[in-house]
């Protein structure tokens, strides 16, 4: 993420209530429903999906709960605090993003640029699987799918699933 759009979310927070976490604690959980964003204030969390470690973050500005408010689902991902933390929290995050346009470009941006830096590792995987025979051939169709996809959540379906739904 940029400093400029870490630097926007993060002065756009400044009048938002103050959350201090202890070591250790998940401050979003996956699959818990919640309504709020948090902005990083100060310290580091690890973020992880089926319990899969996916970064470690500590850029202050930096946004979590986003794609839940968005898409208005549970979160697709654990924030788990390393060390002492603090936060702002927002509460009424639509409120928040359509009061302050910045903020919500800014989440765009963020966004866009997690799509972009995506949708190059999947190119990368497609090339690697392409010219399979066995079930990572279909890596190809499933890929082909997710990048014209644009209305309800996909279910490509994963071998590590005990009965894919594909």
């Amino acid at each position: 993420m940029g400093v400029g759009v870490l630097d926007e979310i993060l002065a756009a927070a400044t009048d938002l209530p103050e959350l201090s976490v202890a070591d250790g604690v998940d401050v979003i959980v996956e699959g818990e429903l919640q309504d709020r964003l948090l902005v990083l204030v100060s310290g580091t969390v690890v973020v992880s999906r089926d319990d899969t470690r996916v970064s470690t973050i500590d850029q202050p500005g930096a946004l979590f709960g986003e794609l839940a408010v968005l898409l208005r689902a549970p979160p697709t991902a654990t924030v788990r605090t390393v060390g002492a933390c603090t936060f702002r929290v927002c509460d009424d995050p639509w409120d928040f993003l359509r009061v302050r346009p910045g903020v919500a470009l800014a989440v765009a941006t963020m966004l866009a640029r997690r799509l972009d830096a995506l949708t190059r590792y999947l190119v990368d995987i497609r090339g690697q699987y392409s010219d399979r025979d066995d079930h990572l051939g279909i890596v190809d169709v499933v890929l082909e799918s997710l990048s014209h996809h644009q209305g309800a959540a996909p279910d490509p379906g994963s071998d590590r699933e005990r009965e894919a739904p594909y």
